[in-house]
């Protein structure tokens, strides 16, 4: 049966976000320089705040999903959507669409939206834990779809959706799918539909959580064959790219034969081409081209500024990417070399490339300019540690580029990126042998 999450329900109705912060911490959110905040925590079990996707709807809604926790990973770990009717200036209280709260009870993460053009579908596709827990509970889930056809009022269950593994797969037929991906599908210029997404490989045991020490990834795509036209949500065709049994793998340092290739991002060049970024162990983005709509990659490289240029740095956390319709492509990253497991992911930097399709790298990219900072300080109330912008995305709208963003996974904010910030990074930097189009 069909299952309506009406937003009305959830915590009492329309909001402005502003109001909600706590008291002692309604400034520290501007530290960013936002231009409006999405989410403020009220203290409701909602500390952690991150992974958050923004689409708009044909009629102008703004939908923005991401995952709420008292603490990250915690069994209350849920995911969560909320609506803007007038571009950004507020927006609703978060709905739940699967989770402890409005859900089975189990915890549910990683929500990516989509909207299907020509009829203003909207599908929240996300992690779904049943109970196993492989890897970690929020790495270990099915694959499950909300879809809504009134802009994000109401939502419907769309069901599961099949996640090939590969090697990395658990050899019992019982076993969940071990995934994350974090950014809305992108439709290329052939209509292929791919959300791009990374495997982790299964621990021994179904049921038994496995150290980080022991985490290997790979990058994958999956590919919605029928999402554009296909009205019955139960019906979704997908398929699982590349072919064979193994996905995009980067060496990773401390395992011996051991991959690291995590949290992938894809953009499309003029030429057809996908570029794809990765999140890696070796102090760098590297990147991988495909020709033929993501079923082969070339094999992964270092992601340089140019061709005979540096290395472009990043410890081990996520990079943001996304092509303008001027051919232009921002990028937000962290430019720096690994100081502890993660980080550091203080301060974020931005880049723009322009295409030289004449290269062996088609794209090169101008010398980053810092963008934003927490300056390395805790937000109050937050419960992981100094870090901006890493698990956002990026977000356009009437030839507007916005990023949408957590601090300290924390606050969620949305910041507009002019086309003059973009400007000054290429005259700044132009990139060597290049020039902005």
């Amino acid at each position: 049966m069909s299952i309506q999450i009406v937003l009305a329900l959830a915590f009492g109705g329309t909001v402005v976000a502003a109001a909600q912060a706590m008291a002692g911490d309604a400034e520290v959110w501007r530290r960013t320089k936002p231009d409006f905040p999405v989410y403020l925590p009220t203290g409701r079990a909602d500390a952690t705040n991150q992974m958050v996707n923004a689409v708009e709807t044909p009629r102008g809604t703004w939908l923005a999903t991401f995952t709420m926790a008292s603490r990250e990973g915690q069994p209350d770990q849920r995911v969560v959507v909320t609506r803007s009717t007038d571009r950004g200036r507020t927006w609703s209280a978060p709905a739940v669409l699967d989770g402890q709260h409005g859900g089975d009870g189990r915890r549910a993460s990683w929500a990516v939206p989509f909207v299907v053009p020509t009829t203003g579908r909207v599908y929240v596709l996300y992690n779904k834990n049943t109970g196993q827990a492989q890897v970690r509970p929020d790495t270990t889930g099915q694959m499950r779809l909300r879809y809504s056809d009134d802009d994000g009022l109401t939502w419907r269950d769309g069901g599961t959706l099949p996640v090939r593994m590969g090697e990395f797969g658990h050899p019992s037929p019982e076993a969940d799918p071990n995934w994350i991906g974090l950014y809305t599908p992108l439709t290329t210029r052939q209509g292929a539909v791919l959300f791009p997404f990374a495997r982790y490989k299964a621990g021994p045991h179904l049921h038994r959580r496995i150290p980080y020490t022991q985490w290997q990834t790979e990058a994958a795509l999956l590919r919605f064959d029928n999402i554009l036209t296909e009205t019955d949500a139960t019906r979704l065709e997908v398929t699982t790219l590349p072919t064979g049994p193994r996905g995009i793998r980067v060496p990773h340092p401390r395992i011996e034969g051991g991959s690291w290739a995590n949290e992938p991002a894809i953009v499309e060049l003029s030429a057809g081409r996908l570029l794809m970024v990765m999140r890696t162990r070796v102090d760098a983005i590297w990147h991988a081209l495909s020709q033929d709509q993501g079923e082969s990659w070339t094999p992964p490289k270092p992601l340089r500024y140019h061709d005979s240029g540096p290395v472009m740095l990043n410890p081990n956390a996520p990079v943001l990417i996304t092509r303008l319709a001027d051919g232009r492509i921002p990028m937000v990253f962290f430019n720096a070399r690994k100081s502890s497991t993660f980080g550091p992911r203080d301060p974020a930097w931005l880049t723009v490339g322009v295409e030289a399709l004449d290269r062996k790298q088609p794209v090169v990219f101008a010398r980053p300019r810092q963008l934003m900072t927490v300056h390395n300080t805790l937000a109050p109330g937050a419960t992981s540690y100094p870090q901006v912008a890493g698990y956002g995305s990026f977000f356009q709208s009437r030839g507007q580029l916005f990023l949408i963003y957590p601090d300290c996974k924390h606050y969620i904010l949305g910041r507009r990126l002019a086309k003059a910030l973009l400007d000054d990074v290429l005259r700044a930097a132009r990139p060597e042998g290049s020039a902005p189009q």
